[in-house]
């Protein structure tokens, strides 16, 4: 398969799980009044989360969060004007793409929502994990497939 095929089909991939995160992100916006428990582990929680990553350095004042926000659009950007500049190298962008997809998700949450929507949440007694959304796991991904490709080639 050509790199540019193949290229194409990530991409599609990675679009699909975009659309994905938005319509996970809206259900729980719309439907998550109140906790959804489905086993004793997992469950649905909906929290409007205005800081960091994992709900770090939670931003109440406006510039705080503008500034944030402005840092991570910055990032992103300079994620895709590095992941283009690879792609014309002819070298994989999978895990790129799925950075890129779960960052511009989170990024579109904070201009429109005031924060990015997370609603998924692993707990087992007493420890909760923080709560994170679809477009935080395709950043994993996004971040695993980077070490990968880094591995492969040394």
């Amino acid at each position: 398969m050509s790199k540019r095929r193949c290229f194409y089909r990530w991409f599609f991939i990675v679009a699909l799980l975009f659309v994905f995160d938005r319509f996970t992100k809206l259900w729980a916006l719309q439907q998550l009044v109140e906790p959804l428990r489905i086993t004793d582990w997992f469950s649905f929680e909906f929290m409007l989360n205005r800081g960091i990553s994992l709900g770090l350095f939670h931003f109440d004042h406006p510039f705080g969060f503008f500034l944030v926000t402005a840092l991570v659009s910055f990032i992103l950007l300079a994620i895709i004007r590095w992941t283009w500049q690879v792609y014309r190298k002819g070298e994989p962008v999978e895990g790129q793409l799925f950075i890129i997809a779960g960052g511009i998700s989170n990024v579109l949450d904070r201009i429109f929502f005031g924060g990015v929507i997370d609603f998924i949440l692993f707990s087992w007694g007493t420890v909760h994990l923080p709560l994170f959304n679809v477009a935080d796991v395709l950043i994993d991904i996004g971040v695993f497939l980077l070490v990968l490709q880094m591995l492969k080639s040394k």
